[in-house]
């Protein structure tokens, strides 16, 4: 390593006066600061209006008899008044008291306070004098208290905060507006010589990088500038072993300034590099030095990387990288905006297992831990300028102060960050002059990263008609893939968005149609889906609730809510303690770092070789450094195994050779083989099923599981074997099946199926005017109560015309036929053909029916265990599966089904024979509700309506086949047994929630 210094002395000719507003440099030294944090005096006053309280911080003041409050916290959250969400913030005061004492050895230093956030505007005395104020609620802010402060002794400080000072809109966004002290507090000491700032810069050569290092160096007026001044330095690698020392010293310095600025340039030769795949962070340590006495310690901890945008691409070390992210806001169910390091490490752990490696900071600059965690754990942060609201206040140029305020406190807070690779100027504002100053501003303070404007769709087209070329990046909220594929033709900057894939409730559509047009277009950095997770807070209802009611909250109990104000903030992937949603696992897929591309491998037989290609989409990780593994099964036994060692430069594609050895003749109905990849710390980011294809694996489960015995005896409105008796009513239509101790397995059906069970995002699509292409769908879902003709009934087959009109409109309707075929081997082939009359649409289609609540057990060979649809096709795998039908992940559709089991606790059921088929099951009051879908569109997304939606108008009818094999608790079929095990084993459901929304 080599070390190249160079000074420059900045002296600023002005008489120095204590700034109240300006940012100080925090110690990194524990006995030069202390927390203030814990049991403070509180008064809550539901005005601006304090009154009789006016002299509250005075410090004779009698507050005995005040409430205490734990700082920090929210106070709505500590049951002085009730939260409120969004631009609904009332106007309201908390007053604040409690006592500190300053250490006897801080004698004769600069003593400051800082809060860390405060929301929204407050004001600060220190024993009875008034100290400073200041009104942004994410920002940190210190003031120096050394005239107020009793040194060795007992100390007030009051804190007075208001809810709505000017600006207060812009501390308001799309989640919980709450009140109160939520960040730390902490008093801490500096010598009257001291560095007030430091930058650190990180710029990236092929063979070395260097760090630039600016340090601020303030004194007090009543003190000089000693000649033997200088800053001596350390630099350590990770394990701590120091590889340079340093030493800083000014030339010529005067006294007539009381500041100076030194800049030094340290060159490091052959540095690891940080990325959020090699996190790698260097230790800098500094002493401020006068002759041998140490006036000043800090520590830094750094990462060597530099962020540019060339030709449209953004990139990190010279290397293109692509942005797989998520929107986080700080809020937790208990402790709302004081979110705890454990909390954050949760999450942190969470988007880990979510493949995310990219997080936006939506609407503001993040508890300053967080930001520390992904520098050690390696996250790419976008961090932002915090106005989102306040829209209507943007072309009045008295909030540009404001918002310069905003920007400048958050950009020298976090400027040091390497995790911090974009800043993020508001949110979805209009394009404004004082915004567009606003954002020059944050460049003028920090060119080492690119800025952006995210904006909504209308608003992002328009500007790019007249778009200034300041601008670094550009931000588009929740485009259509269409839309950023063809943008990305003609920008000449990075395009992200870093909002898309509404996740409102449990719909979670085009997230992977637009994220793979961002993996492929080179200027497409990627995005960021909202959100991480529901924006809930632990409250009582007014109200109890019953599980078959329909709700739009999570309930841990019936009286017990995860409060998201409505809707509003239900748009997590995982819930609002952190349980994640299928939504999440889907994402996970989605951002993958390694992925198969094959869809399809044949059993052949023998000796084969399976060639697989593997696309590695890691940005700075060679295949190498992963363990690729693969599992051949048959049926539900591992038959060979192994470990493929693989080798491929980031973003290139490789074949992966898998050699093993299949029967001749297929002694197992399936075949699968399964893939898993793990990355170099053993965590499992990866897997892909193949089902080794078979044609005739359906038929030749039909033909075993047939009862040898079972020759069908025709009866009045019935069907009878030795398994099964077979009921319909040929007034209504009404078909039951019960197996041959005459227990009841479907209770009601057969029913049309125009749609699925209506959901969260489908209802807020349906009905909001902002969906930009209107549908029409039929509503109900599923068609009941049909007209019938029976056409022909014996013992062989029940063939029925049914036509379904839920209203007397004569242009909606379904009619078609359904067949019944009984087979002397105890199963019942159901054949529909139904056409539809009318110009609506539908989500899905096919045929339902009702089975009873008592059938607890779901089993089934196919794609799982997660429900998945058009757009969630990388979601689940092929395998077996078992979920209990209160589980959390029970309700939804199945693809590729080839066998589902129902069963009782008693071991009483039937199975579906579906050859690849989609089943759906959903719970209602009448029991769960079994369909064989002929059509699936892909869900919603807030506003955004599902593809290839179903046309009456344009179908050839609704059409398909499957089989019933009804089953005692007696007369289980052996080959079921094999693949599910005994027809009485249950497996325990995942019920983290007494009720919750879209089940």
């Amino acid at each position: 390593m080599k070390l190249k210094i160079s000074l420059l002395i900045i002296f600023i000719c002005s008489s120095f006066s204590r700034g109240l507003f300006a940012q100080t440099l925090i110690p990194s030294e524990e006995d030069a600061k202390q927390s203030l944090n814990g049991k403070w005096y509180f008064k809550y006053i539901p005005s601006a209006d304090i009154a009789d309280d006016s002299l509250f911080y005075k410090p004779d003041y009698d507050v005995d008899s005040w409430s205490k409050i734990n700082v920090p916290s929210n106070w709505e959250l500590q049951g002085f008044a009730e939260p409120t969400y969004g631009k609904k913030l009332k106007n309201g005061t908390g007053l604040y008291r409690t006592q500190f004492d300053v250490p006897t050895h801080w004698k004769g230093n600069s003593i400051y306070i800082a809060f860390g956030g405060v929301q929204t505007g407050y004001t600060v005395w220190v024993n009875g004098k008034y100290v400073g104020e200041f009104a942004s609620a994410f920002n940190l802010q210190t003031f120096d208290i050394s005239p107020y402060v009793n040194i060795g002794g007992e100390n007030t400080l009051a804190v007075k905060v208001i809810t709505q000072p000017k600006g207060w809109e812009f501390d308001t966004n799309d989640d919980w507006s709450l009140s109160g002290i939520y960040r730390d507090v902490t008093l801490f000491t500096l010598s009257p010589v001291h560095i007030e700032d430091l930058v650190i810069k990180t710029r990236v050569n092929p063979a070395s990088s260097n760090i630039d290092i600016s340090a601020k160096i303030e004194k007090i007026s009543n003190v000089k500038f000693s000649k033997k001044l200088n800053i001596q330095g350390e630099l350590l690698d990770a394990s701590g072993t120091v590889i340079e020392k340093f030493i800083l010293t000014p030339e010529g310095l005067k006294n007539k300034s009381n500041i100076v600025y030194v800049n030094g340039v340290l060159k490091v030769e052959n540095p690891k590099l940080w990325t959020a795949e090699t996190p790698y962070l260097y230790t800098l340590r500094l002493l401020l030095k006068d002759n041998d006495a140490v006036l000043q310690k800090y520590t830094e901890r750094i990462g060597i990387r530099e962020v540019t945008w060339t030709n449209g691409v953004l990139k990190l070390n010279g290397s293109p990288i692509k942005l797989k992210g998520i929107n986080h806001h700080n809020l937790t169910p208990s402790n709302g905006r004081a979110i705890t390091e454990s909390e954050m490490k949760k999450d942190l752990e969470l988007m880990r297992k979510g493949n995310i490696n990219f997080i936006r900071t939506a609407h503001y600059p993040p508890q300053p831990r967080l930001l520390e965690l992904c520098d050690s754990l390696g996250f790419y942060v976008m961090n932002e300028i915090p106005y989102g609201y306040g829209d209507e206040l943007l072309t009045d140029t008295s909030y540009l102060p404001i918002l310069k305020t905003r920007a400048k406190a958050t950009i020298w807070r976090d400027k040091n960050r390497p995790s911090v690779i974009i800043w993020s100027v508001g949110n979805e504002n209009p394009v404004t002059e004082i915004g567009l100053i606003t954002g020059r501003y944050v460049k003028s303070l920090d060119d080492t990263r690119p800025y952006c404007f995210p904006q909504t769709p209308t608003v992002f087209k328009n500007m790019m008609e007249a778009l200034p070329d300041s601008i670094d990046m550009l931000d588009f909220h929740y485009p259509q893939p269409s839309e950023i594929k063809e943008f990305a033709k003609t920008i000449e900057q990075p395009l992200i968005a870093s909002e898309y894939a509404h996740a409102l409730g449990l719909d979670f559509g085009m997230a992977e149609e637009i994220y793979e047009v961002m993996y492929i277009e080179p200027k497409l950095a990627g995005g960021a889906v909202w959100k991480l997770f529901d924006q809930g807070i632990l409250r009582k209802s007014q109200n109890k609730i019953s599980k078959g009611e329909s709700t739009i909250y999570v309930w841990t109990d019936e009286n017990t809510i995860y409060d998201t104000g409505g809707n509003q903030g239900t748009d997590g992937i995982v819930y609002a303690d952190r349980t994640p949603q299928t939504d999440f696992f889907q994402m996970r897929k989605i951002y993958t770092p390694v992925k198969a591309l094959d869809d399809t491998l044949y059993f052949r037989g023998g000796n084969q070789n399976f060639e697989i290609k593997i696309q590695n989409r890691y940005d700075f990780t060679d295949l190498a450094a992963v363990k690729f593994k693969w599992e051949l099964y048959a049926d539900t036994t591992i038959i060979n195994s192994g470990i493929v060692p693989l080798k491929g430069n980031p973003h290139e594609t490789i074949t992966a050779s898998i050699n093993t050895t299949l029967p001749e003749t297929p002694a197992a109905l399936f075949y699968y083989l399964r893939l898993t990849v793990e990355d170099k710390e053993h965590f499992q980011v990866y897997e892909k099923t193949y089902p080794l294809y078979q044609q005739k694996s359906t038929v030749d489960l039909i033909d075993k599981i047939g009862s040898p015995n079972a020759k069908p005896i025709l009866k009045a409105n019935a069907v009878e074997s030795n398994d099964y008796q077979f009921e319909f009513e040929e007034q209504s239509g009404i078909t039951q099946l019960k197996n041959g101790n005459g227990v009841l397995l479907i209770a009601d059906g057969m029913f049309a199926r125009v749609g699925r069970k209506p959901s969260m995002a489908q209802d807020a699509t349906t009905t909001s005017r902002r969906s930009k292409i209107r549908h029409t769908l039929w509503n109900p879902f599923l068609l009941t109560d049909p007209k019938v003709k029976v056409i022909r009934h014996d013992a062989e087959q029940l063939r029925v015309n049914y036509t379904y009109q839920p209203d007397s409109m004569e242009n909606r309707a379904i009619s078609g036929e359904i067949t019944y075929d009984f087979s002397d081997r105890g199963y019942i082939n159901v054949h529909y053909n139904l056409l539809p009359k009318g110009q609506e649409e539908a989500v899905e289609t096919g045929l339902s029916f009702v089975i009873p609540s008592s059938f607890t057990e779901f089993k089934w060979i196919g794609k799982g265990p997660y429900a998945a649809y058009p757009g969630k096709d990388r979601l689940s795998e092929f395998g077996v599966y078992h979920l209990n039908s209160n589980d959390l992940y029970f309700a939804g559709n199945r693809q590729d089904v080839e066998c589902a089991v129902f069963t009782d606790v008693h071991g009483n059921g039937f199975a579906l024979i579906a050859n690849k088929a989609n089943i759906a099951v959903e719970r209602t009051e009448k029991g769960i509700v079994v369909s064989h879908n002929a059509h699936v569109s892909s869900v919603f997304n807030k506003y955004e309506w599902p593809q290839d939606l179903y046309s009456f108008k344009e179908s050839d009818g609704i059409k398909g086949m499957f089989t019933i094999v009804p089953f005692s608790t007696t007369t289980w079929p052996s080959v079921l047994n094999d693949l599910f095990g005994d027809n009485k084993k249950i497996t325990k459901a995942f019920q983290p929630f007494y009720h919750s929304y879209d089940q």
